[in-house]
């Protein structure tokens, strides 16, 4: 029997090879990798979270990038014969967060750089968090927001997931100023 990975392995080892690549460059500081399997749904997620490797911002910014696969779409890579209504390929979405509450001016310039360099047509959707550590007595705030591209990207766009390695990237170096 030969083993033949499926299109999210794939997908996986490219975004996590074109990430650490530019962790071993400096660029970036991976903190933070996730790869899990819900057996109850029998999905998988792949997050990869860093942050610029010498940042110099007041506030803490970082990002991600998370791939899904459904059962759905492994289903109709795995069983090809079969009548699917459903395609091969993952989920992707890109996250960036700062750790702060922003007020209406930074929040604009935030969604300004993200539709730059994301483009027009992805969905963007902020959410806005707070956590309390009562021991602390501290609040800590958080506003994130989901980069979404409105498909699923498959097998043959796999080159392009390193070009949104390097637009994470960019991100993060654009945001930095913002929040000096």
């Amino acid at each position: 029997m030969v083993f033949d990975p499926t299109a999210f392995d794939n997908m996986k080892v490219i975004v996590e090879g074109a990430v650490y690549d530019r962790d071993l460059d400096g660029d970036i500081l991976v903190t933070n990798r996730k790869d899990l399997v819900n057996l109850a749904d029998l999905s998988r997620e792949f997050i990869m979270e860093m942050e610029l490797k010498h940042a110099h911002a007041r506030k803490k910014i970082y990002a991600g990038i998370t791939l899904i696969s459904k059962l759905e779409n492994l289903s109709a890579e795995l069983l090809p014969q079969s009548d699917h209504k459903f395609a091969t390929g993952s989920i992707l979405t890109v996250m960036v967060a700062v750790q702060d509450k922003l007020d209406e001016i930074q929040t604009q310039h935030l969604m300004n750089v993200l539709t730059h360099i994301w483009g027009e047509t992805r969905l963007i959707e902020k959410t806005e968090s707070e956590t309390k550590n009562n021991q602390e007595k501290q609040v800590l705030y958080t506003t994130e927001c989901t980069i979404s591209f409105g498909r699923l990207i498959k097998e043959e766009q796999i080159d392009d997931l390193v070009e949104i390695v390097d637009y994470v990237i960019e991100t993060l170096e654009q945001l930095e100023p913002i929040f000096k």
